[in-house]
Parts: structure tokens; C-alpha cells; sequence
């Protein structure tokens, strides 16, 4: 989530949209670079070749500063066999492993998510034996996300197909689908935010 992103998220559009919209405006600022110099060259090779360097200039700096990741736009989930209890209440939970770095980067992300929407119920599943492997997930994560030992976690290891993080949403007690870390972008968030809001 960039500053561009979080301007759009303010202003109330889905996390889809904030996402896409910065992306259109880049194109639309390449073609308004190409009308407004257009017309100052009178090579056509030069003409078009400038012309296509600055049509493409500010969707490709963009890009290149915030790339597009494969699960960004895509809804790509599957729905695991249901091992262990959950809430009632919609739950995304978050499978982690203790020493697992991309697990600890989801906490930045997540932080996020419950500061814009606090009504979402989230909580870290951490698959470890013992209790003292919470501790560093609690300290850096928002109060209002719990953070769990698994009760067993070779279950929640086949919940998670294996991979970690594993976003698993589940609603009146049973698992919905879930979302493997590279394949859980805005498109998943607003699933859950509607979700959320029946």
C-alpha cells in the first residue's frame, strides 16, 4: 500500500480499485505527454520514437517503483479440508511459522488492514509447540489482532497446504477458502470486507 494507493482508499473506492486507479492515471498522464509534445517534432522517426518514449514514461517509473504481483489483481484461492475449530464470527486467520521472514512481513500489511477496517476479526495462527514462539508476533502486531498457538499443528501444516503465511477465511465456524501468501491481494481483501459487512 503506497501513499498514491491510500489516497483512494479515503476516499471510500474498494482496495481494487485504490490499487488499479494510479495505474490508469499513468497511462492517461503518457497520453497527455504525447498530445502536448506532438506537435513540436517534425521527424516522423523522431516523432515517434520520442513519442513513445514519453507515452510510456510515467505507467513504466510507476511500475517499476510499484510493480504488479501476480496475486494483485487476481482472486486465485482454494479451499482446504477443515482440521481444527473456528469462530463464528468471519475470521481471517493468518498461519504462520515462527521463523518464517515472510510471515513476520505480513505484520506491516495487516497492521494496516485493522487500523481501515477495524470491524474485520483477524488473528495470527502460529504453528509452533510451545507458547513463548507468540511473543514475537504480539509485540509487533495491533492489539486488536490475536495472535494463537496451534493446537495441532500438523493440521493447520495441511490446512496451510504447506505454505507459508496462509490467509484461511472462514465464516460461522467453517473454513471459506484460503489464499496462498503470493496470491492474496485486493481483490481477496475486498471478498473479506463484503464478507464482513453481511
Amino acid at each position: 500500500m503506497n501513499t498514491f494507493e491510500s489516497i483512494f482508499l479515503d476516499l471510500g473506492l474498494s482496495w481494487t480499485l485504490s490499487k488499479l486507479i494510479p495505474y490508469l492515471l499513468m497511462v492517461l498522464l503518457g497520453f497527455i505527454f504525447v498530445y502536448t509534445f506532438h506537435s513540436r517534432i517534425e521527424h516522423k522517426l523522431k516523432k515517434w520514437a520520442f513519442m513513445s518514449l514519453i507515452g510510456l514514461l510515467p505507467f513504466t517509473v510507476y511500475f517499476a517503483i510499484y510493480p504488479i504481483y501476480q496475486g494483485d489483481f487476481s482472486n486465485t484461492f482454494f479451499s482446504p479440508e477443515q482440521l481444527d475449530a473456528f469462530p463464528q464470527e468471519q475470521t481471517l486467520s493468518v498461519v504462520v511459522l515462527p521463523s518464517c521472514p515472510y510471515c513476520h512481513e505480513t505484520v506491516s500489511f495487516m497492521n494496516e488492514l485493522i487500523k481501515r477496517e477495524p470491524s474485520l476479526y483477524i488473528r495470527y495462527v502460529v504453528v509452533a509447540e510451545t507458547k513463548g514462539m507468540l511473543k514475537d508476533f504480539r509485540s509487533k502486531l495491533d492489539k486488536r489482532i490475536d495472535v494463537i498457538i496451534s493446537s495441532n499443528p500438523k493440521n493447520w501444516i495441511t490446512m496451510a497446504h504447506g505454505g507459508f503465511p496462509c490467509m484461511i477465511l472462514s465464516q460461522k465456524g467453517k473454513v471459506i477458502h484460503a489464499w496462498e501468501n503470493d496470491y492474496f491481494g485486493v481483490r481477496a481483501i475486498d471478498e473479506i470486507i463484503q464478507g464482513s459487512e453481511k
